[in-house]
């Protein structure tokens, strides 16, 4: 029960060269599920059913190393899954395929059963050395026959563009740095596992969730609470936030009216429009500077 995809188009990856512009980077396009909630936690970019327990998650373009279909036959690219949508183990023998989408150049496929008895569809879109993912789980047979009609348009409109990369983080964002800093609170949707259960089961509640921006280009964002200072971003510890939370502890830059984040390690890069009268939003998440 392979998904079928919409018809292949070319994709030109431009080539690097002595004063050549940088290369476009390949960018996975799709119609989001509807009536799906979209998750505001991001990576991954997450779809959740409001009926039954059935769910969608999109991992950006990365890159790789060795073969990525034998590493894909023999563990499903488990380690790219989120902890919180990771299958514990695998029932039976996967059936594995391949698929075609506009644009990429191979795509590998999995229908398989987690431990507990959860069906999953697995696609891995390949382009150039990088390879994009997305996971489709439901909790049992008849939640996935629930959600399939909305899911399944989204899997047939798949298809790879590209994109300009975005602008480097490295230099701030200059003159536009002072009116971006601050801090933006809001409230945003926190998953919290059921410790019974394991990390796939949990529940959202909504949150208080703060960003934080200096002047010169730092930002770090967390859950709770923060201790900035008169809510002073220029007083706000960023070095010992990079020590303690180097997962949410970033920088970020301005151009063309977007705010460029980077955050953690891998990193997350969001893009969103740059703060405008003291408020930010972020993918569906309204923040109001302090």
């Amino acid at each position: 029960m392979t998904p079928r995809m919409a018809v292949p188009i070319v994709l030109s990856l431009l080539a690097a060269g002595a004063g050549a512009e940088p290369p476009a980077v390949p960018v996975l396009r799709y119609e989001a599920p509807a009536n799906f909630y979209h998750s505001a936690i991001t990576p991954p970019d997450g779809y959740e059913s409001p009926e039954v327990r059935a769910s969608v998650q999109v991992y950006p373009f990365r890159r790789f190393s060795g073969d990525l279909a034998s590493q894909f036959r023999q563990t499903l690219l488990r380690d790219w899954i989120h902890p919180m949508y990771r299958e514990p183990s695998v029932a039976g023998q996967p059936k594995l395929g391949t698929d075609t989408i506009a644009g990429a150049q191979q795509v590998y496929t999995a229908m398989f059963l987690d431990g507990v008895g959860h069906p999953h569809v697995r696609i891995v879109i390949v382009v150039a050395g990088l390879a994009a993912l997305v996971d489709v789980s439901a909790a049992t047979n008849e939640a996935w026959q629930r959600a399939a009609p909305a899911i399944f348009p989204m899997l047939q409109s798949m298809r790879v563009e590209t994109a300009a990369p975005p602008p480097s983080t490295a230099e701030g964002p200059g003159a536009a740095g002072p009116a971006v800093a601050g801090l933006y609170m809001g409230y945003k949707a926190k998953y919290t596992t059921n410790l019974n259960l394991g990390p796939a089961y949990g529940t959202y509640t909504s949150t208080l969730h703060f960003y934080v921006f200096s002047a010169a280009g730092r930002v770090y964002r967390c859950y709770d609470t923060i201790d900035v200072p008169g809510n002073d971003p220029e007083r706000f510890d960023f070095d010992a936030a990079q020590r303690r939370d180097p997962g949410n502890s970033g920088r970020y830059t301005v151009k063309g009216g977007k705010l460029y984040m980077e955050i953690g390690e891998k990193p997350d890069t969001v893009v969103v429009d740059a703060p405008s009268g003291g408020r930010l939003k972020v993918y569906d998440v309204l923040y109001v500077r302090n």
